[in-house]
């Protein structure tokens, strides 16, 4: 009888960040600080369940300006849970607390995916997932008794820091010479004026006159 470790694939329900505590005086992590916490899930299959605790490493990342962050996981089989090797993924927040995940591992030779959403509580409200030996999972506390799905997933993240997010930087846009040319062609400039004011490249942005 095979054990599913974990496997889980793209789609939606991840757990939600139990941020920094309430009330707490201290900042939100930075861009690089890194936190601890837990993924706690269960994989439901017609075989029967299978617990798995990974032990988790937060990271504080920006993506092209918005926040973002990496984890690192791993589940040797704590508390009598199974043992589910180590995994790698990302997490996405969004405005309400909540977000999105990727999650991929490996126990040995063996290989699994994740992917899903979670509230602002940590528990995950929809996910999708996929193993080596080609079974796919979705989302449900009990086992499918029928349809494509080998299995079904659940599970919630603890910890998930309330990162701060990078300050994006004010870019100096240049002046333009040729808004001040437009400009003065707007105005009505013509003929050698005109064309005194195209050549001198120090005039630069709107046209005063």
């Amino acid at each position: 009888m095979k054990k599913i470790v974990l496997a889980l694939v793209a789609a939606a329900a991840v757990a939600a960040p139990l941020a920094l505590s309430a009330g707490s005086a201290n900042a939100a992590p930075a861009v690089g600080d890194t936190t601890d916490g837990v993924i706690d899930t269960t994989t439901h299959n017609r075989e029967g369940d299978s617990h798995h605790l990974f032990n988790v490493v937060y990271k504080c990342t920006s993506v092209d300006g918005h926040g973002s962050i990496d984890f690192t996981a791993t589940a040797d089989g704590q508390n009598g849970s199974t043992n589910s090797g180590s995994a790698t993924g990302v997490i996405t927040p969004d405005a309400s607390g909540g977000g999105t995940f990727t999650l991929s591992g490996t126990n040995g030779s063996y290989w699994y995916n994740y992917g899903g959403s979670y509230n602002a509580s940590g528990v995950w409200t929809a996910a999708k997932a996929n193993d080596l030996y080609g079974y796919t999972y979705g989302f449900g506390t009990v086992a499918p008794t029928s349809g494509p799905d080998y299995g079904n997933v659940s599970g919630s993240f603890t910890g998930i820091p309330d990162c701060s997010t990078p300050t994006v930087p004010v870019i100096d846009v240049p002046k333009n010479h040729g808004e001040y040319v437009s400009g003065a062609a707007h105005a009505g400039v013509k003929g050698k004026d005109l064309a005194a004011i195209a050549k001198d490249v120090t005039l630069v942005g709107p046209y005063k006159g």
